[in-house]
């Protein structure tokens, strides 16, 4: 049985509900709302995310690469930009995925590199495995920070979709016997 799934000790045969306990400290998801806590500026909306999509990222090249060490030691060669792209490139990463952290990536450069970033030229466009696209903007024009929210749907939506991808390729979540408070 997979380490993330627990069973109850006892099970009643009439009753034909079971429990299942999920761990939450290898969900990526918890982790990212976790560290949300202390960040309600874009910035650190979007620098949290990018951090633990960067993580799902470089497991997957652990896996899927032989000569992964060199390529997540070596900052300089190997840039977000670098490993998206050639994990994309190398059928390891669906379009989807690829489109949306992309996005992530160029909304992290941006806040990270000018003071004032103006949104409304950021594509707020959330990509679905089905092929589907939702326009994260329209979703958020009630809200009192419009671009906080898309921002948080944007990353939270990806990383999502990231844990899903990875379990369905290795049977397992990302965050697998990491300890979260580190």
């Amino acid at each position: 049985m997979d380490d993330n799934l627990e069973e109850p000790n006892s099970h009643n045969d009439e009753d034909d509900t079971s429990v299942i306990v999920i761990d939450l400290r290898n969900d990526i998801i918890y982790h990212y709302l976790l560290r949300l806590r202390h960040h309600e500026d874009v910035l650190g909306i979007v620098l949290k995310g990018h951090l633990l999509i960067e993580y799902v990222l470089n497991k997957i090249i652990e896996r899927q690469f032989r000569d992964s060490k060199g390529m997540l030691t070596d900052h300089r060669s190997f840039t977000f930009s670098v490993k998206l792209q050639m994990l994309y490139a190398s059928h390891n990463l669906p379009e989807y995925l690829y489109r949306n952290i992309r996005n992530i990536n160029k909304i992290r450069n941006q806040v990270a590199h000018n003071l004032d970033v103006d949104f409304d030229s950021v594509d707020f466009v959330f990509h679905k495995s089905d092929g589907e696209t939702i326009n994260l903007r329209e979703a958020a024009i009630k809200r009192m920070n419009p671009t906080r929210y898309v921002v948080r749907l944007l990353c939270h939506g990806t990383l999502s979709e990231l844990q899903l991808y990875y379990a369905m390729q290795f049977k397992e979540l990302p965050m697998k016997d990491r300890d979260p408070y580190k």
